[in-house]
């Protein structure tokens, strides 16, 4: 029986934007809620670009608006991916929920995914709370500011300068209260509308690779056992693992296909926060905003980490499965061999390939972590290298 784990988090997170991603047809099911997400940071980007523009001069100010302007064009790039390929995305999730279910029909393979749904659903929960957790600091920072500096002064509202969670620059005065709540609820709504398409795609792409590793796991299995008593067994075995093979690397590439846009752009938008970021620590390191910042940085972290373990994982097990064959009783079939050796040289041939989540001109992997965050941290080691 397949776990209930299987997209447990993601399902409930893309039901708040409006997706049923369990169904056939109709997964749409609350347009509004997507519409309403989109335009709270539509309609928050002009703020911030003029935010921008205000303070072409002043380089902190010019830079903490930037990292928000390419948050919320991070945030609308994955809508985009959501209302462009849900329908393909959908029929991914179907047929990989079909092979799983058949294959957790034997305890074995159900237990090699529950392992696989139970590690995914703690990292996705993991990077779901620090994301959460850094969307609410960045609300409710203001206005603790506000109210510590309004118990210093001991005056109302209205004599304290107004602060809002991010950089933006509004055709009223917030030194009303009517008019700083209105902005301070843009805020959030715009919070909320970068947190949903981030948690929704990003966990989304965790599960369907852990679950692809998965698959890849049990054919590796099946493949290391796949000697049977009669040579009709042993071939009857071939054609089981075989196919589950091939409808892996299938839906492997598929994945890719359907990911590699958003991942060039999410390595693209990373290595530009962590620039900026690494300023804000630098010019910031004597005050509390560097707490914020260095949070920030660990969130931004945390993102490019997520696709490039997950490239690690499904690159690494695909390559596992040619160690199977190798590792398998082949030397056992005897007379047999020529019925199924050419069968194993294929597979073997097609595994020296590889399987790889890429980003057209990089591949997602731990190497590529490593490069970006070493770089981007610690640009002294440019200077090193040079």
């Amino acid at each position: 029986m397949l776990t209930n784990k299987y997209l447990k988090l993601q399902s409930d997170y893309f039901r708040l934007l409006g997706f049923n991603i369990f169904a056939s047809n109709g997964s749409w099911t609350h347009p509004w809620r997507t519409i309403c997400s989109i335009i709270s940071v539509a309609t928050f980007l002009p703020l911030t670009a003029a935010f921008c523009l205000q303070h072409m001069q002043h380089i902190d100010q010019l830079t903490d608006g930037l990292c928000s302007m390419l948050i919320d064009l991070l945030a609308l790039c994955k809508f985009g991916l959501i209302g462009w390929l849900h329908t393909e995305l959908v029929q991914l999730i179907a047929r990989l929920r079909t092979v799983l279910h058949i294959e957790s029909r034997i305890s074995m393979y159900a237990a090699i995914i529950e392992e696989a749904n139970k590690r995914e659903q703690f990292i996705s929960g993991l990077y779901k709370n620090c994301f959460q957790l850094a969307a609410a600091s960045a609300c409710l920072l203001p206005l603790l500011r506000m109210l510590s500096s309004s118990m210093r002064s001991a005056t109302v509202v209205g004599g304290v300068h107004t602060e809002l969670p991010f950089p933006s620059v509004y055709p009223w005065d917030n030194r009303s209260v009517l008019n700083y709540l209105a902005s301070y609820a843009w805020n959030v709504a715009a919070a909320l509308g970068v947190l949903l398409p981030t948690v929704c795609v990003d966990t989304l792409f965790c599960s369907l690779t852990h679950n692809l590793c998965a698959l890849f796991q049990i054919a590796q299995y099946k493949m290391k056992h796949f000697v049977g008593d009669t040579l009709d067994a042993t071939l009857s075995n071939l054609a089981d693992i075989l196919p589950l093979y091939q409808d892996t690397l299938d839906m492997c590439d598929t994945l890719n296909r359907c990911f590699r846009p958003l991942i060039s752009l999410q390595f693209l938008v990373a290595s530009l926060h962590l620039c900026v970021l690494c300023y804000q620590v630098s010019a910031n390191l004597k005050r509390p905003d560097v707490l914020f910042f260095v949070a920030f940085t660990c969130s931004i972290l945390a993102q490019i980490y997520l696709y490039c373990h997950c490239g690690e994982c499904v690159k690494t097990e695909n390559a596992n499965f040619a160690t199977a064959i190798y590792d398998s009783a082949w030397y056992k079939t005897g007379s047999s061999w020529s019925a199924i050796g050419r069968p194993l040289q294929l597979s073997m041939m097609r595994d020296q390939r590889g399987c790889r989540i890429d980003g057209y001109f990089f591949v997602a992997n731990m190497q590529t972590f490593l490069s970006v965050s070493t770089l981007q941290c610690f640009p002294e080691q440019l200077n090193w290298r040079s």
